[in-house]
Formats: structure tokens, sequence, C-alpha cells
């Protein structure tokens, strides 16, 4: 599904001059380009085994299924599914929208159907293989550090690898479907190699259709896409109630595609448990809504649209007011088939200071990038 925003050949629409816009959400799929960076135990493996899904479409028909849930028109020249190519990826992304920087967050970097050191081995491959062929192909990508919750010892030795090799890995991506709630201390290696290289930590949700809700797997994918505030939730509480911040008060936190309207509900909530029942967290020197606010950003896809613009402007009063002003950042979600333009993610008559703190100085601030000039990136 093709975006029906102006490209920048035309130039920007009014109201949009002179951001140096920041996408946080770019998702790319290697497929088989991955196998080089495999050790050759493993290359070996997935060649005998399989595992590693083609980079190419075999048949027309295949291309009505929106493979990875992509727009159809992210199908490469060559006929590459779509982000496997960084080139075209830069054409319809980059250069169509001028961006300024993209952050790359691959979410589909382990599989619990392979040997464990299989999964470990791909992890790093994938990281060098964004290294390689992304970074390199336009110095406005930039990258995610891949890790595998299952081996947090592991991680954190990826985490210094890949820092130490290049400075535009700019976070650390830790797969949501963890094995226990993700403040036990099981994933604290993580976050303290996270911290240490000034980092931040990020989730994203990972299959949608597959995602277990507190009453089970749901039944649409609409259902599931619905429920993600909930899980969202659980996330955030986990990692507060579990004295994650308390260890590390540097810590940040990146909620990718998982909304964002919930947050001062859920700020409410936890303040409201906090002064009941404050004796069994007497670890927590702050209130869960100062953590919350101080420790955490969000991502504006998939936005919720009201029916009134107003609407937009009441929720994010509210979310402004109660410290998280300059915690929303704009994410595309590219290539998948409802991606946001940064011309149409947000009320066009939303005033210019917040504005530019959603396209650019928040994740900017954030990640610490170097922007080029709005439009001449």
């Amino acid at each position: 599904m093709a975006i029906e925003s102006p490209s920048l050949l035309t130039g920007r629409p009014p109201g949009y001059e002179g951001y140096r816009i920041v996408d946080t959400d770019v998702h790319n799929s290697p497929g088989t380009a991955l196998l080089p960076f495999l050790s050759e135990r493993w290359r070996e493996y997935l060649t005998l085994v399989g595992g590693e899904r083609g980079a190419t479409q075999a048949t027309p028909l295949r291309l009505t299924a929106r493979p990875n849930a992509n727009r159809l028109d992210t199908v490469t020249p060559s006929g590459g599914i779509g982000g496997s190519d960084p080139d075209f990826a830069r054409t319809q992304l980059l250069d169509e929208y001028g961006l300024s920087a993209a952050i790359i967050s691959h979410i589909k970097a382990t599989s619990g159907r392979h040997p464990l050191a299989l999964q470990l081995d791909r992890i790093r491959a994938l990281n060098d293989y964004n290294a390689a062929i992304w970074l390199a192909a336009d110095p406005r990508w930039h990258a995610s550090i891949n890790t595998m919750h299952t081996d947090p010892a592991w991680s954190a030795t990826e985490i210094a690898r890949c820092h130490e090799k290049s400075t535009r890995y700019v976070q650390v991506l830790v797969e949501p479907h963890t094995e226990r709630p993700a403040g036990d201390p099981m994933y604290w290696p993580i976050y303290q190699a996270a911290v240490e290289r000034g980092l931040p930590v990020a989730f994203h949700v990972h299959g949608i259709s597959n995602l277990r809700s507190g009453v089970g797997e749901q039944t649409f994918y609409f259902e599931a896409r619905t429920a993600l505030p909930a899980y969202a939730q659980g996330l955030v509480a986990s990692l507060i109630f579990n004295g994650v911040f308390e260890r590390f008060p540097d810590l940040k936190v990146v909620l990718i595609e998982l909304q964002w309207s919930w947050a001062v509900p859920l700020a409410w909530r936890m303040d409201a448990a906090f002064e009941l029942m404050r004796a069994e967290v007497a670890h927590l020197t702050a209130k869960p809504s100062e953590h919350f606010s101080r420790h955490f950003w969000f991502t504006t896809q998939p936005n919720f649209d009201p029916e009134h613009r107003e609407q937009f402007e009441e929720v994010y009063d509210m979310f402004e007011r109660h410290g998280f002003g300059d915690r929303l950042m704009f994410s595309s979600d590219y290539p998948h088939w409802d991606m946001d333009s940064p011309f149409e993610s947000l009320p066009r008559g939303l005033a210019p200071d917040r504005k530019r703190r959603i396209l650019e100085s928040n994740a900017q601030d954030l990640y610490r990038l170097d922007l080029d000039p709005a439009g001449t990136a």
C-alpha cells in the first residue's frame, strides 16, 4: 500500500519545513544474505535443515500475502522482500521523507526451534550484517544491538563487542517475550551492560498474531493489536516494582510499537497501589510514576486516531503534564503495511514545539545523534 504523502522531490507539506526527522523503528529482512555472516558450523547446518527464509519472492501469488506484513510496494527491484536492500529502503524512506536518521530494530533474531548455540550465532551474525550492509550503505542508518534473553551473560558480552565496533549501534534490543517478567534479576546483566555504555534498552512487540493475553491467545490479529497496552503495562510494572531502576538509576527504556496513550492512567494506578501496599516494595525510593516518567520513552506507531483532533490534544496535554513531554518519538514501522509517514502521524495543527520534540529532538537527545540539517541528509 503506497503512502500518499508528498515526496521531498516536490517539497514537504506546509508546517514541516526545517525539521530534522528521526525514525525510531525501521525493520530489515536479511534472509539468505545473513548466511555469509554465520559461522561455518551453523551455515552448513541451515543449508542442511533449512531455517533461513529467502530474500526473494518465488511467485506473484506470494506478493498478495504481504510477506512479513509489508507494504506491497516495498518489494525491491530485484524481487527481494521489503527491508532486504538498504539502498532501496534509502530511496523509499530516508530520501522520500528527508529523514536525518533511522534506527533499525530487527525483531526476528531468535527462534525457539533451533539449538541455543545457533540462535546465539545468528544474533551475532545479524549484528555484524547490520554493520557491514546497512550502516555502511548510508550514515543515516543506525542499528540496535540484538540480544538473547535466555543467555544474559552472553548478551552482555555481545553488547560490549558491538559497542566497541561502532558508535552507530545506538540501543540494546531485548526480546519482549521473555521467559520471566522483564524486571527479574535474571536479565540484569543485560541492563548493566547497556547502562555502562550509555545505551537505552528497547522492547519491541514481536509476533502480534501469537501474542498471549491474560486469558490466553487472542483469535484475531486486530484483537491482539488492541491489547498491546495491557502487555506493555505489565512490562513497565515489572521493571519498576522489581527495583530495576533502584539498581540502575541511569537506565533508559524504549517501548517500541506499544502505543503511549495508556501511560498516565497506568501511572495513577501504580501510585495508588504503592500508597496502599508500600511495605511490599520497601526497596523503592521513589513513587512508581516518578520512575515511569524518568526512565521510559515511547514511539508513535501505531498511533491512536481519535475522531476529533482535540481529543488527541487532550490526551497529549495529560501526557505532557505528567512528565512525558520529551518522551514520545516518531516511528514509521517501515516497511510494514500500516507504516506511518512523518507528515501524517501527528495532527497537522499540532503546536510546532511539540511537533519538533516528537519528530526530532526527543530521539536526538536520547540516542545522542549528530544530525545533519533538515533536507540535506
